[in-house]
Formats: C-alpha cells, structure tokens, sequence
C-alpha cells in the first residue's frame, strides 16, 4: 500500500495502539476492524505524503524487500503477484483510495461490498475503480509472465556486463524496449528519468564502467521475492535492483540507491 517499510511499522503500531482502546466485547469481527483500520490509516498517510513525492528528486520506487533465503515455490508466485517491484511501482499510478480498492480485490479477493464498506464509496465505484485499473495496467504493461527458471544466471550475466562495461553482453540479455528505473532520491547521483531500449542502457552502463571502473562484488539476493542483485557502488552506497523478465530476458530494472530506502537492508557485501 505505501512503498515503505517504516511507513508500514508505523502504521501497524498505530493500528495497535487504536486496537488496545477499542471495547473487544464490541467488535464483531477483529480481522475485519483490523484491516478497515489500516486500510483507512494507509489511504490517509498515501494522502499526506503526496506532496513530498510530487516534489522527490528523479523516479520514485518502493523500498525494496531484500531476504538472502530463497522463499518455498507457492510464496514466490504470491510475492510477484502483490509484492513484486513491477507491480508496486505500478501501483503509483493509482490515488490512495483507487489503490486500496484495487489492493483489496486483487491482491486480498475481498469482496465489493466489503471493500465499499471500508473506502466509503458504493459497490459500483469500486467495481469501476478496479477495471479502469486492470484496463490501464494492461494497455502499458505486457502481459504477465511466469519468472524465467533461468532468472538467476540471467542476472549474474547482466550484472557481469555491467561490471566489465560489455555492451553486447547486455545487448544480449535485454529486451529491445527494456527500461532502466533509477532511484537515487537527491541523496546520491543518480539518472532523473527513466532510460528506454536495450541500446541506451546498455552505453550507460558502458559509460559508468569507464568513469568508475570496479570490482567492487555482486551478490544475488531475493528482491520482494523474485530475483535480484545487491552491489556496491563507486561512492561506496549500496544499490538493490529488481528485474523483470519477459522470457530469458530483462525487459525492466527497477534500481535502489536512494540510502533512505534502504536503511532497512541488513544485507553486507564482502569487499575482499
């Protein structure tokens, strides 16, 4: 729902804390007082940092959830479904009020009368709500895919190219229309829009690795789930990346610098 991990601890604290006052004896259902809070806490919170991401420096993208352990089959496909950076970031594209009915029907199967109960709104709204969202997520994203079973040699190879500055070896492993999202936050350097094609990430990297070459090391790690990549930049701050896959190729990268967004991330990097 927010993208933030403090953000969400912060609410599950303050959902607690309203869950303590409340008269139990009085409450019918707790799970369904429970998530009617939070929802209604996080639409509220979505509303009050809206002005700070209109004016966030660069792309904006959700913090990401790095775990080493490789999570059982079934948690991994729930994971790409409503956890997976692609989704997320599209996720931005709703207000907080379409997010939260979109959220509920699709990612939690509730029903309109339940989710109209908790946004306020009629059972139509919501119904509209959640098509207009499934039609515009269609029309800009391509179809979904199962994750690549080659997904993790596919980044090792990406992230080796990266490291050598080989423009064909990247050229091989992205998609011709791949995009690059970079999230730098103003904290450290970092590109201001998206990068579009295969080619034109692929020179970027090339062009990084002769101004700063390094053998600082790749770690393959679980990125909200599904494969991903944890390094060392040159300046020394971490970066975590996200991929998607359109067969055995990378069609989008979603890159995590921004040092704000990752405080959370007790992952290290052996530097020998």
């Amino acid at each position: 729902m927010l993208g933030s991990v403090a953000e969400a601890e912060d609410l599950v604290q303050e959902a607690y804390l309203r869950w303590q006052k409340q008269d139990v004896a009085n409450i019918d259902t707790p799970k369904a007082w429970l998530v009617a809070t939070l929802t209604r806490l996080g639409i509220d919170q979505l509303r009050s940092a809206r002005h700070r991401r209109e004016e966030y420096v660069g792309v904006w993208l959700p913090e990401p959830l790095v775990d080493a352990t490789a999570p059982a089959p079934d948690a991994v496909a729930a994971m790409s479904d409503s956890l997976g950076m692609a989704f997320l970031f599209m996720l931005e594209e709703l207000d907080p009020v379409e997010r939260a009915v979109f959220l509920l029907r699709e990612a939690f199967d509730y029903d309109y009368a339940e989710i109209a109960a908790i946004v306020g709104k009629s059972e139509a709204a919501c119904r509209k709500i959640v098509s207009r969202a499934k039609s515009h997520f269609a029309q800009s994203e391509p179809a979904k895919t199962p994750p690549s079973p080659k997904a993790e040699q596919i980044v090792q190879r990406f992230m080796g190219a990266c490291a050598t500055g080989n423009v064909s070896e990247l050229l091989a492993v992205l998609t011709d229309d791949a995009v690059l999202y970079a999230d730098g936050g103003g904290r450290v350097r970092s590109v201001l829009r998206p990068i579009h094609s295969a080619d034109h990430i692929s020179r970027f990297f090339a062009a990084i690795h002769r101004r700063f070459p390094s053998s600082s090391p790749m770690v393959i790690t679980r990125v909200n789930g599904e494969i991903g990549a944890m390094t060392r930049r040159a300046d020394g701050n971490l970066s975590i990346s996200a991929f998607a896959f359109d067969g055995d190729r990378i069609r989008a990268i979603y890159s995590v610098s921004n040092p704000e967004k990752l405080r959370h991330v007790n992952l290290t990097i052996d530097s020998n």
